[in-house]
Order: C-alpha cells, then structure tokens, then sequence
C-alpha cells in the first residue's frame, strides 16, 4: 500500500484520502467540465479496490463520451435521473444512515452500467442477463444486494409513472439463495475476547463484545447508544440496570434488564457520563472520540487479532456473529423462540428471514431471554 492510498494505480479523478482512524475514504471527482455537464463525485468502496478502480475508469469512460451525468434519456428519465430523483424521495431521506450509505455503493455501480439507460427499456430478460453475468462475477450475495436495489428503483419509477404499473422487470427472475451464515461464539471464545480488550484497555469495546453477546444487539445500536438510554428499574422487586432503545435496522423499540456479567463494567461507564444523559455510551479510550463505523471496526479487528495470539479461532469470528451468539445461547438456557425474537427485535420467532412481523418488546420476555444465558458449569 503507498502512502497516497491503497489505490496505486493512476487513475483521473480517482481521490483517497486517509481518515483519523486509519481507514480510507475513496472516490471519483468530476473535473469542471464533466460537472458542467452534470457529473457529480462518486463515492467508491476501500475494501473493494479492484471494483472502486473499475467503477473510476467506467465514469472515466461517461465522460470522455460526452454523456451528461443526469438525465440523458428521452424526456429526462435515465436510470441516472431516477437515481436522483429516488434519492430526493421521502422513502429514501428517511432510511437509516448505515442504510442509506450501503444503497449510495449499489446505486453507484447501477448508474456506472446503466446511468444513460432509458428507465422504459428494461426487461425482465434484460435483468435476468446482468443478473448472470454479476452471479458469476461477484457471487451470491452481492448480485442479489444490486438487483434488489435496481428493483426498487424500478418501483419507485412506477410510482412516478416512468414506468407502467405493475412492470418491474426484477420481480421473480428466481435468484440464487445464499447459505446464511451460522458461526457464533463458544464461551471461551467470548472470555478471550473480553480479556484481550481489556489487556489493551479498551474498556469500551469490551463493553461493546459483552453487549452484543448477551443482550443481542446490533453493532449500530451499540455506536449510537446514550448514556441516559440506561436506568434502574424495579423487576419482582429488585433494582434491575435496564437498557431502553429505538433499533437502527427496523425502528422497533426494546427495553431488556442487562446480563449479570455486563453490569460491572457498565456502571463503570454510566459513573463516568452521569453528568452527561446525551453522552454516547461508547468512547474510543485511544482517540477520545464516540465510536463509529470505521473507528469501531478498527478497534474490533485489533481485538480479535490480539485474542486469536491465545485463541486462534476467533479468527472466523466477525462482530455480527456475536448477536447469533445471543439467540443459539438463549435457546441453549431454555428461552423460548418468541422471547429471544424480542430481545432482538425481529421476527426471529416466526419468520427472521422476510421480516415482516413485528412483535412488541415486553420487559418480562426480555428478562426471561436474557436470564437464559448461563455459563455451563464446570467439570470438577
């Protein structure tokens, strides 16, 4: 890697530029004249190198052909166009940011291949080739995630009536399913990770492992949690630490008692930001600064490596397989389907994979899941 960025190869208008946290920030900048004739940057991926340097030299390309950035297409209706115009819609403003930052990768690689495409031409045959073509390029999981998103915007474009009701061309041309993922943690897995946080003093992330572990959260909801999210409440008649919060991902609200094992080191952090209810609960010991996406990650991959020194398997582990961790240890300790599925907020008791069920958080259910998760005794 040079010391411009991880990109060595030259490239017009590609930037890199190197963040706080050490991470990278790519993207394609329009010179003058290309933005007079419509073309705005482009944020590309850093952990996809090889597609960001592609996806620079196909505008490249745009731009040399004189195709404007906007609107090209026979009474303005490009997929460039729509891409706009989706993104000025209500639909899209009030998606969640980490939402809206992984559709801003996949719209850009729609509107690099199709951007000057008329929005009426699209057919089902045409989408089922390009489907076939990214399957065998990119794999399962990522032709799926680009002809999802080509198919919202294809309904959004019914909706504004680029196109006849009822056409989307990306409704059942029967994609490939990917296997889901099914790694989650052992306890000594847990235990190791924990421990190395806290040998690098990194009380926050240590906080954030046992969290995710044993209250099921998303990573997400851990960055943006308060320090006055926490309270104590009475539950059977004893002060319970309770954590109160609206999720990311679905905006479903929860409210769960904290696990034994996470208290200590909560209060911890509560005394510290008392005084401070809007605080964010996780701070970066390192920099000072509230955890994000990047700074979060980071700080995650050097604790994993730390620990994989005296625990090489947590190597396979990536940060979202500790919320399964909750749900596998959950069912192991006797909670049933619909009280672990409240702890994390989905529709894990029926149907985790469409959705589409929502199921009120109980502070008793909780309790219950949460309860469930005990350490196996230990052989004499």
């Amino acid at each position: 890697m040079s010391k411009s960025g991880p990109i060595t190869k030259k490239i017009a208008g590609l930037r890199q530029r190197e963040r706080a946290d050490g991470s990278w920030r790519i993207w394609w900048e329009p010179h003058r004249a290309a933005r007079e004739k419509g073309f705005a940057p482009v944020e590309l991926d850093a952990d996809r190198l090889t597609w960001s340097e592609g996806q620079a030299e196909k505008l490249n390309k745009k731009v040399a052909r004189g195709a404007a950035g906007k609107a090209v297409a026979p009474g303005g209706r490009s997929i460039d166009a729509l891409i706009h115009d989706y993104q000025s819609s209500l639909d899209y403003k009030h998606l969640a940011e980490k939402t809206k930052a992984s559709y801003r990768i996949n719209l850009n690689a729609i509107a690099a291949k199709w951007g000057d495409a008329p929005v009426a031409q699209f057919t089902k045959p045409v989408m089922r080739t390009w489907y076939e073509a990214l399957f065998e390029e990119h794999g399962a999981s990522w032709s799926k995630a680009i002809i999802r998103m080509f198919s919202i915007l294809m309904s959004h474009a019914e909706i504004r009536g680029w196109r006849p009701e009822g056409t989307n061309p990306c409704f059942n041309l029967k994609m490939q399913e990917q296997a889901p993922r099914r790694v989650f943690a052992r306890w000594e897995e847990f235990d190791a990770l924990v421990a190395a946080a806290e040998e690098l003093g990194w009380e926050a992330m240590a906080a954030a492992i046992r969290l995710a572990t044993l209250q099921g959260q998303r990573k997400t909801d851990l960055i943006t949690a308060k320090a006055g999210d926490f309270s104590t409440v009475q539950i059977d008649g004893d002060p319970r630490l309770v954590w109160s919060l609206r999720r990311s991902k679905r905006g479903t609200e929860g409210m769960m008692p904290i696990h034994a094992e996470a208290c200590g080191c909560l209060v911890k952090i509560l005394e510290a930001r008392k005084a401070a209810p809007a605080a964010p609960l996780l701070v970066d010991e390192r920099t000072g600064r509230a955890y994000d996406e990047h700074l979060f990650s980071k700080r995650w991959g050097e604790t994993r490596a730390h620990a994989a020194k005296t625990m090489p398997s947590v190597k396979r582990l990536q940060f979202r397989d500790l919320r399964r961790t909750f749900g596998v240890w959950g069912r192991a300790g006797g909670a049933s389907k619909e009280d672990v599925g409240d702890v994390l907020g989905n529709s894990a008791a029926s149907d985790w994979q469409l959705g589409d069920t929502y199921m009120p958080s109980q502070l008793t259910t909780t309790a219950r899941a949460v309860a469930a998760i005990k350490r196996p005794e230990r052989e004499n």
